[in-house]
């Protein structure tokens, strides 16, 4: 029992790491209590996984860095999640141990394209993507499905080359960085870190969406200078409310979710 109703469902989120985390208060302001939300933390994304799998709970999140390598448990992935390799949402139905299902989602995608769009609009041009993980993949194959011409920067060739070519995107190395940024509008930055490569282009002139929104690198606060800085409390709120009805069912809280995003 939670404030006198019944838990229907229990629901968490794995990554590492994720103590500084706002999904649980988002979530709970979502519904007010009527399911919980948890943080399941351990020290690899196979042990996170199996405490969901032999758990009480009916789905999970995911962030970095298992997005990736929680798809090994997946028996039936959406089309998204497939076509990008990685996932930000797991559902089981009926016992795992018994040939129980596990399904993926990656809302992330979602997230990234319905912030663009109430931000920007539609608009023409190119996109430049920062970082080849989970979220930049995300992001890569969102824009690119909406019709932009797609950067993807990464210091490996061999993690994002042929993603991006899948997605219908341009590789770039991180070398290449500033040359990138110099022909797109928009930014998408996913890196956790500012690499030299990345400092040395100008932005004034450029949107930037940042993903990580607990320790920005772009942001006004670190004197970057752009025409309009999305953080990335939009990314979180954007992917979580077709998350948040892929779990439960139910639409959430909206207007109680910005308010605890304080968007």
């Amino acid at each position: 029992m939670e404030n006198g109703k019944a838990l229907t469902a229990r629901f968490g989120l794995i990554g590492k790491p994720i103590a500084h985390s706002k999904s649980p208060a988002l979530f709970t302001a979502a519904y007010g209590g009527s399911w919980s939300y948890e943080l399941l933390e351990a020290e690899s994304c196979e042990n996170a996984v199996k405490r969901f799998l032999e758990g009480p709970y009916k789905g999970i999140n995911v962030t970095a860095p298992y997005k990736e390598q929680a798809m090994r448990f997946v028996t039936s992935p959406d089309a998204v999640s497939s076509r990008l390799g990685n996932a930000n949402l797991l559902l089981k139905d009926g016992d795992y141990l018994q040939n129980g299902v596990v399904y993926s989602y990656n809302t992330d995608y979602y997230g990234v394209k319905n912030t663009v769009r109430d931000f920007c609009g539609e608009r023409c041009g190119t996109v430049t993507v920062i970082g080849a993980g989970g979220a930049g993949k995300a992001a890569t194959l969102a824009m690119a499905d909406s019709g932009y011409d797609v950067c993807l920067v990464n210091r490996s060739r061999e993690n994002a080359a042929v993603f991006a070519q899948a997605a219908g995107a341009e590789y770039v190395p991180l070398q290449e960085a500033a040359r990138a940024i110099e022909k797109s509008w928009l930014v998408i930055y996913s890196l956790s870190m500012l690499p030299d490569e990345v400092k040395e282009a100008d932005f004034s002139d450029k949107v930037i969406f940042e993903a990580n929104y607990a320790s920005p690198n772009l942001s006004p606060e670190q004197n970057v200078k752009s025409r309009l800085y999305i953080r990335g409390e939009y990314w979180l709120y954007n992917q979580a409310v077709p998350a948040f009805e892929l779990f439960t069912g139910c639409k959430p809280d909206c207007e109680a979710m910005k308010k605890v995003m304080g968007i």
